[in-house]
């Protein structure tokens, strides 16, 4: 019973820390890239199947770094170099995409638009980072008692 207990936090960890880390790290780059959009005076609205779209794709990229958080050193940090190069690939494909309008940007637009990059940047390196610090705290959580897990007794006494 103990065995199956392990081997359930050992899966579900990870999968709950690449869950909330995504959620997160996807929130905050949604939000930037409405920034980019307010900067750039360009319409800014969001719809619903867009952000759950990003919102997904930052859950699934967490996955490597999630994974590895409690492997050796090397596969850590090689796992934690994964999410971020392809985080940042993505990143780097949807600002692209963007960079006629960034181009003719006004001079006054630039530092704005500059300032949301290098947070995106901060973010990119920070999604890797997160999921494994989440993946370590819900391993060391304590487990719960076995009374805890049993359904009451409902029988008058």
């Amino acid at each position: 019973m103990g065995e199956n207990r392990r081997l359930g936090r050992a899966i579900l960890a990870p999968v709950g820390a690449a869950a909330l880390s995504g959620l997160v790290i996807g929130g905050l780059a949604r939000l930037l890239m409405r920034g980019v959009a307010l900067a750039v005076d360009q319409s800014t609205g969001l719809s619903l199947v867009g952000t759950v779209g990003i919102l997904v794709a930052f859950v699934v990229l967490a996955l490597p770094a999630a994974v590895t958080a409690t492997a050796r050193p090397a596969i850590m940090h090689a796992g934690r170099w994964v999410t971020a190069a392809l985080t940042g690939l993505m990143a780097a494909r949807t600002g692209l995409s963007d960079a006629k309008i960034i181009v003719l940007a006004d001079d006054d637009q630039l530092t704005p638009i500059t300032v949301l990059v290098v947070a995106f940047a901060a973010i990119v390196v920070a999604h890797g980072q997160l999921a494994q610090h989440l993946t370590r705290r819900f391993r060391a959580l304590p487990e719960a008692p076995a009374e805890a897990l049993r359904t009451p007794d409902v029988r008058p006494v």
